[in-house]
């Protein structure tokens, strides 16, 4: 899971998302040529005094005024502030960092940081040009991630987004509204290091044996569900069936409940538990994890865990940064699609048995957040 605002989600208070994808759209953002930066001025309050000293974390009064976007160097760099040389970097520490307060309160969270090799290897997008990188400033002083590390982006586009996610808390800090903080701090912190990026795979490698694209409804039982499940499955199995894009084998599928119960069984001739898949299709699953860098690991997470399917996981985020091959990607840059494909079940049982508020109301906000983030982020990189 991402690590920071996933508890922020049971309070039920109202979320907003939003997302800048370019300097234009970012409100009260005004650009500065001559020394490179971009920020927003926030409405005054009233007493302002102590509030750096506050230590909660959601519901925190918001301590800045100023959200600003500068260009630095590389997180694994020595960080280059201003124009005189020796110049130290005036920073703020970030004031979201639960889970690496010294204690065992997230799961699977190192509390070490990852070293400047690991940090250069895997934080070098994939699917960027560029070579610039941003970070993002409060009153003038650059953010840090929860670990202490300088948090810098790849990406103007991607820092600009983080900055309105900022700008946009006004009297108190709600992490649940900074989803694409949330990721970024997670790439930069968690997923440089290697041991947590193997934990990460084989986490996603259970995902697949289990791939709820993979369980489908018997049609002699349940018809409609059926139906509906062919309509947004069928071309995703087509497509990770395809060699050149896909996984290059077929994905087993389990119909109806009692077959997915004898399929999915742990036997003496199969080592884990879940669908038989063919080797190949694991294999291949498996090179495409080792081959990521953070940020396309961090997306694969946060939509894998969300739709409980690798499948839509893999075609989502391959769908945001490269071109379809013979079979086309069923979510080339839509992330609605795989909204609607990953919540199949759930919006057949609403309609039959009705909605639950405060409850499927906020479950179908959370899936359309965490995935909708998830392609921004990577369409940030890819427009870099």
């Amino acid at each position: 899971m991402t690590w920071i605002t996933r508890s922020c989600f049971k309070t039920r208070s109202l979320l907003r998302f939003r997302v800048c994808l370019s300097a234009a759209t970012v409100p009260s953002v005004q650009s500065s040529t001559k020394k490179q930066c971009f920020h927003s001025s926030a409405p005054k309050w009233k007493n302002p005094k102590n509030l750096a000293r506050d230590t909660r974390v959601a519901g925190r009064k918001r301590f800045y005024k100023v959200v600003d976007v500068k260009p630095i160097s590389p997180p694994w760099e020595e960080i280059e502030y201003g124009s005189e040389e020796g110049v130290t970097a005036p920073t703020v520490d970030n004031p979201i960092s639960a889970g690496v307060d010294g204690t065992d309160s997230a799961t699977n969270v190192s509390l070490e940081k990852p070293t400047k090799a690991t940090m250069q290897k895997y934080l070098s997008p994939s699917s960027s040009k560029s070579e610039n990188w941003y970070g993002v400033c409060l009153d003038g002083r650059l953010m840090k991630t929860p670990l202490g590390s300088t948090l810098a982006v790849p990406s103007l586009s991607l820092a600009l987004a983080i900055a309105s996610e900022w700008d946009a808390q006004h009297e108190s800090i709600k992490p649940a509204q900074m989803p694409l903080m949330t990721l970024t701090c997670t790439a930069l912190d968690q997923f440089a290091t290697p041991a947590v990026r193997e934990h990460t795979i084989d986490d996603l490698l259970r995902y697949l044996r289990n791939d709820t694209t993979c369980y489908w409804a018997d049609a002699t039982e349940d018809r409609l569900l059926h139906r509906r499940q062919s309509k947004s499955w069928d071309n995703l199995h087509k497509w990770v069936e395809c060699k050149e894009s896909g996984l290059g084998s077929k994905p087993a599928v389990a119909i109806g409940a009692g077959e997915g119960l004898i399929m999915s069984r742990m036997r003496k001739t199969k080592a884990y538990a879940g669908l038989p898949h063919e080797e190949e299709l694991i294999d291949n699953a498996r090179i495409f994890l080792q081959g990521c860098d953070a940020w396309t690991l961090v997306a694969m997470q946060s939509i894998t865990m969300e739709a409980k399917s690798f499948l839509i996981g893999l075609a989502a985020v391959k769908g945001s940064k490269t071109i379809d091959g013979p079979v086309k990607n069923p979510f080339r840059r839509d992330a609605k699609k795989a909204v609607i494909a990953s919540r199949v079940e759930e919006e057949f049982q609403i309609e039959n048995w009705g909605l639950v508020e405060g409850g499927h109301d906020y479950d179908r906000l959370n899936c359309s957040i965490q995935i909708h983030s998830s392609l921004s982020l990577m369409q940030c990189l890819s427009n870099a």
